[in-house]
């Protein structure tokens, strides 16, 4: 964890609260669903068993990178193996089972995930929906080769993975989506691009659309890029559970809320 990480969770911590301590039932329910709702369900063993594949693999792959570059031009191609992007750029198994439960939790019909990598947050995006259409977008294509491959054995028949920089994807596939129900943005982690997908995607947002942003605390920019996101007009909610922060646009929640929420017995070098 770096410095700025641990400042940022120190400040967590200082705010953080249970679901005891929310007033809104709204909340109360996401925060249980999420945090403290501790079934098991068999596409963690699937997608962990994948995982562990992954871990172990030497085969190599061009790691083509846009996160850091400008415009469309991939700044980064570098040679490495599948073994060291699953050990080092997965989404975790917990960020992964939280997110199984939120999907759950807000039953979409249509999910977008920006940022595919190996398909590993995708699987347990698209397990907890499998009825709903889902679209990852990932610029490197070997990576989503590997991601395709892993969501066949899933049979995650209805998850399509769409290749190139997102600044060329991801306006097509919002026109083919139409309407977003569930929104991860989990790719080219800086301040200004975030921004601008999270401005993209709005005017195809409704009321009870869930945005989910990864690693606001990674970087000084993805910080701010999440005190822009608060302090947008259109966001009247955000919940901070630290590894994932959400952002609601519902025009029902009357006062604007800023809550950062743990699990009810929550043990804080566990986040560390």
């Amino acid at each position: 964890m770096s410095l700025h990480s641990l400042r940022q969770f120190i400040s967590f911590y200082r705010q953080a609260i249970t679901k005891y301590q929310l007033h809104s039932p709204f909340v109360f329910d996401l925060a249980h669903a999420v945090l403290d709702d501790n079934r098991w369900y068999y596409a963690f063993r699937d997608v962990e068993y994948l995982r562990g594949l992954m871990r172990a693999s030497d085969t190599p792959i061009v790691l083509t990178d846009y996160g850091t570059g400008a415009g469309n031009a991939p700044m980064l191609e570098k040679q490495t193996t599948v073994g060291r992007i699953a050990r080092r750029a997965a989404s975790s198994r917990r960020q992964g089972q939280r997110l199984f439960r939120l999907v759950s939790w807000a039953a979409p019909k249509t999910v977008l995930e920006l940022g595919t990598s190996l398909g590993i947050g995708t699987m347990y995006l698209a397990s907890a929906a499998r009825q709903a259409q889902v679209r990852t977008l990932e610029g490197c294509a070997d990576c989503a080769a590997v991601a395709r491959t892993n969501l066949e054995q899933m049979q995650l028949i209805r998850t399509e993975v769409i290749v190139g920089p997102f600044a060329e994807t991801l306006q097509p596939t919002l026109q083919q989506l139409q309407q977003l129900d569930f929104v991860f943005i989990d790719g080219n982690h800086r301040e200004k691009p975030t921004l601008t997908y999270f401005e993209t995607c709005l005017p195809f947002a409704h009321p009870n659309t869930v945005f989910v942003f990864d690693d606001i605390y990674g970087s000084a920019g993805m910080t701010t890029a999440w005190q822009k996101v608060q302090q947008h007009p259109k966001v009247t909610l955000t919940v901070d559970f630290f590894d994932l922060s959400l952002a609601f646009i519902n025009p029902d929640f009357r006062e604007k809320q800023h809550l950062c929420v743990v699990p009810a017995a929550w043990k804080p070098w566990k986040f560390l």
